[in-house]
Protein backbone atom coordinates (compact mmCIF):
# COMPACT_ATOMS: atom_id res chain seq x y z
CA UNK A 1 0.00 0.00 0.00
CA UNK A 2 1.76 3.58 -0.76
CA UNK A 3 0.14 6.31 1.14
CA UNK A 4 0.09 9.58 -1.07
CA UNK A 5 2.23 12.45 0.65
CA UNK A 6 2.25 16.56 -0.14
CA UNK A 7 5.59 16.64 1.29
CA UNK A 8 7.95 18.37 -1.40
CA UNK A 9 11.63 18.56 -0.25
CA UNK A 10 13.22 22.08 -0.74
CA UNK A 11 16.66 23.33 -1.16
CA UNK A 12 19.52 21.17 -1.99
CA UNK A 13 19.85 17.61 -0.47
CA UNK A 14 22.72 16.99 1.99
CA UNK A 15 25.04 15.62 0.26
CA UNK A 16 28.85 13.84 1.90
CA UNK A 17 30.89 17.69 0.88
CA UNK A 18 28.50 19.18 2.82
CA UNK A 19 28.81 16.79 5.84
CA UNK A 20 32.58 17.07 5.52
CA UNK A 21 33.08 20.98 5.07
CA UNK A 22 30.64 21.08 8.37
CA UNK A 23 32.90 18.78 9.94
CA UNK A 24 35.94 20.81 8.97
CA UNK A 25 34.39 24.08 9.95
CA UNK A 26 33.23 22.45 13.36
CA UNK A 27 36.50 21.22 14.52
CA UNK A 28 38.70 24.31 13.25
CA UNK A 29 36.49 26.66 15.18
CA UNK A 30 37.48 24.42 18.04
CA UNK A 31 40.51 24.04 17.55
CA UNK A 32 40.99 27.47 17.07
CA UNK A 33 39.26 28.61 20.08
CA UNK A 34 41.48 26.08 22.05
CA UNK A 35 44.65 27.60 20.99
CA UNK A 36 43.81 31.02 21.61
CA UNK A 37 42.55 30.05 25.40
CA UNK A 38 46.01 28.65 25.72
CA UNK A 39 48.05 31.38 24.15
CA UNK A 40 46.15 33.69 26.55
CA UNK A 41 46.49 31.68 29.45
CA UNK A 42 50.35 31.20 28.99
CA UNK A 43 50.56 34.63 27.84
CA UNK A 44 48.83 36.47 31.05
CA UNK A 45 50.44 34.05 33.56
CA UNK A 46 53.20 31.93 32.63
CA UNK A 47 53.03 29.19 35.83
CA UNK A 48 56.42 30.33 37.44
CA UNK A 49 56.60 31.38 41.18
CA UNK A 50 59.47 32.94 40.22
CA UNK A 51 61.92 34.37 37.69
CA UNK A 52 65.25 31.97 37.43
CA UNK A 53 63.79 29.31 39.02
CA UNK A 54 67.01 27.04 38.46
CA UNK A 55 69.30 29.14 39.71
CA UNK A 56 66.80 29.37 42.87
CA UNK A 57 66.89 25.35 43.47
CA UNK A 58 71.13 25.34 42.77
CA UNK A 59 70.63 27.98 45.87
CA UNK A 60 68.51 25.93 47.86
CA UNK A 61 71.57 25.04 50.90
CA UNK A 62 72.19 28.94 50.73
CA UNK A 63 68.38 29.80 51.66
CA UNK A 64 68.26 26.86 54.34
CA UNK A 65 71.88 28.40 56.28
CA UNK A 66 70.02 31.86 55.83
CA UNK A 67 66.64 30.65 57.58
CA UNK A 68 68.51 28.63 60.31
CA UNK A 69 71.00 32.14 60.70
CA UNK A 70 68.00 34.65 61.09
CA UNK A 71 66.30 31.87 64.11
CA UNK A 72 69.55 32.08 65.68
CA UNK A 73 68.97 36.20 65.94
CA UNK A 74 66.35 35.63 67.71
CA UNK A 75 64.51 38.96 66.10
CA UNK A 76 60.95 39.48 66.80
CA UNK A 77 59.66 41.04 63.75
CA UNK A 78 55.83 42.14 64.16
CA UNK A 79 53.59 43.52 60.78
CA UNK A 80 50.54 46.02 60.78
CA UNK A 81 48.73 47.13 58.06
CA UNK A 82 46.26 49.99 57.22
CA UNK A 83 44.72 51.56 54.78
CA UNK A 84 46.27 55.75 53.61
CA UNK A 85 43.88 56.72 50.91
CA UNK A 86 44.27 54.64 48.21
CA UNK A 87 47.26 53.40 49.74
CA UNK A 88 48.35 50.55 51.67
CA UNK A 89 51.20 51.06 53.90
CA UNK A 90 52.71 48.49 55.92
CA UNK A 91 54.60 49.05 59.48
CA UNK A 92 57.25 46.44 60.41
CA UNK A 93 58.46 46.52 64.08
CA UNK A 94 61.68 44.67 64.99
CA UNK A 95 63.05 43.66 68.44
CA UNK A 96 66.26 41.57 69.03
CA UNK A 97 65.96 38.45 71.50
CA UNK A 98 65.85 41.23 74.83
CA UNK A 99 63.04 43.18 73.57
CA UNK A 100 64.88 45.96 72.26
CA UNK A 101 64.23 47.99 69.08
CA UNK A 102 66.87 47.53 66.22
CA UNK A 103 67.80 50.46 64.64
CA UNK A 104 69.87 51.20 61.39
CA UNK A 105 68.56 48.70 59.86
CA UNK A 106 67.86 48.84 55.53
CA UNK A 107 64.13 47.67 55.08
CA UNK A 108 62.36 46.62 52.10
CA UNK A 109 58.93 45.53 51.19
CA UNK A 110 58.10 43.42 48.40
CA UNK A 111 54.19 43.19 47.42
CA UNK A 112 53.77 40.25 44.87
CA UNK A 113 50.08 39.53 43.65
CA UNK A 114 49.94 35.67 43.20
CA UNK A 115 47.93 36.09 40.30
CA UNK A 116 50.36 37.82 37.96
CA UNK A 117 53.93 39.66 38.55
CA UNK A 118 53.23 42.53 36.30
CA UNK A 119 52.13 43.88 39.27
CA UNK A 120 54.96 43.12 42.01
CA UNK A 121 55.90 46.56 43.59
CA UNK A 122 59.31 46.84 45.69
CA UNK A 123 59.07 49.65 48.05
CA UNK A 124 61.89 50.87 50.66
CA UNK A 125 60.94 51.20 54.22
CA UNK A 126 61.77 53.96 56.02
CA UNK A 127 62.70 53.99 59.73
CA UNK A 128 60.11 56.15 61.62
CA UNK A 129 60.64 55.06 65.47
CA UNK A 130 62.85 53.18 66.63
CA UNK A 131 62.80 49.31 65.49
CA UNK A 132 59.88 50.69 63.49
CA UNK A 133 60.12 50.46 59.60
CA UNK A 134 57.14 51.81 57.39
CA UNK A 135 56.23 51.75 53.50
CA UNK A 136 53.27 52.29 51.00
CA UNK A 137 52.12 51.13 47.90
CA UNK A 138 49.10 51.54 45.78
CA UNK A 139 47.95 48.11 45.26
CA UNK A 140 44.50 46.80 43.62
CA UNK A 141 41.98 44.82 45.82
CA UNK A 142 42.50 41.29 45.98
CA UNK A 143 44.86 38.72 47.72
CA UNK A 144 48.86 39.87 47.91
CA UNK A 145 52.04 38.20 50.04
CA UNK A 146 54.55 41.37 51.43
CA UNK A 147 57.80 40.07 51.44
CA UNK A 148 59.94 41.91 54.02
CA UNK A 149 63.58 41.87 53.88
CA UNK A 150 65.81 43.24 56.22
CA UNK A 151 69.51 43.92 55.86
CA UNK A 152 72.48 44.95 58.37
CA UNK A 153 75.62 46.11 56.91
CA UNK A 154 74.61 45.46 53.20
CA UNK A 155 73.64 41.78 53.99
CA UNK A 156 70.35 40.17 54.57
CA UNK A 157 69.66 39.30 58.46
CA UNK A 158 66.04 38.64 57.80
CA UNK A 159 63.16 37.64 55.43
CA UNK A 160 59.36 36.74 55.40
CA UNK A 161 56.22 36.04 53.35
CA UNK A 162 53.33 36.97 54.99
CA UNK A 163 49.79 37.22 53.13
CA UNK A 164 46.84 39.76 53.44
CA UNK A 165 43.97 40.51 51.91
CA UNK A 166 43.06 44.68 50.16
CA UNK A 167 39.64 45.37 49.94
Amino acid sequence: MIEDSDYQPKGQPLTGRKVLFMLIGFFGVMLGVNFYMAREAVMTHPGLDIAHPYDAGVAYNKEIAAAKAQEGLGWSVGLSRSSQGGATEVTVTVKDRDGQPLNGLEAALHFVYPATSRLDKTVAASGIADGVYSGAAELRPGHWDVEIELKRNGEQAFRSRNAFNVE
